[in-house]
């Protein structure tokens, strides 16, 4: 049993001491535009350039689903449903079982083929007015181009 248990919390602990560095950069970005910019969007494409990214509305998306409001999840990206598996496969890459899985060419490429089918929808039918598909009008390009 006890094997058993370490199995489950060895790999995820692995993978995270991998991408250590990462994970502490998104940690500090969270943690900026919570602290500096909080209830402004945090998406760092959005604030550069004012258009919404292929993940926008993840977050939000993310917090509704572990709220069980799956309506409201699905609404700010329809693709939330794919993350907690997404994020298993990514903590459990090393083993045997998601090891072909995550180091797939083509598994990979269909999810990025999935973000951008999605946006493009999502970006014809709610541009630039609903959330969180808007324009960001205040975005860091214009700021530096016309300073």
């Amino acid at each position: 049993m006890k094997e058993k248990i370490i199995s489950l919390i060895l790999p995820p602990i692995k993978v995270i001491s991998k991408y250590k560095y990462i994970f502490f950069f998104i940690f500090l970005y969270v943690s900026y535009f919570f602290i500096f910019h909080y209830g402004e969007t945090n998406c760092i494409i959005k604030r550069t350039f004012g258009i919404p990214c292929p993940g926008c509305g993840m977050t939000r998306a993310l917090i509704y689903l572990v709220s069980f409001d799956f309506k409201n999840a699905f609404f700010y990206h329809p693709l939330v449903f794919m993350m907690p598996f997404i994020i298993i496969v990514f903590l459990y890459q090393d083993t045997k079982l998601f090891w072909n899985l995550a180091h797939s060419k083509i598994a990979i490429g269909m999810i990025i083929a999935l973000f951008i089918i999605v946006y493009i929808v999502r970006m014809i039918l709610y541009f630039p007015d609903t959330q969180p598909m808007d324009y960001f009008h205040n975005p860091t390009i214009l700021k530096l181009l016309w300073k």
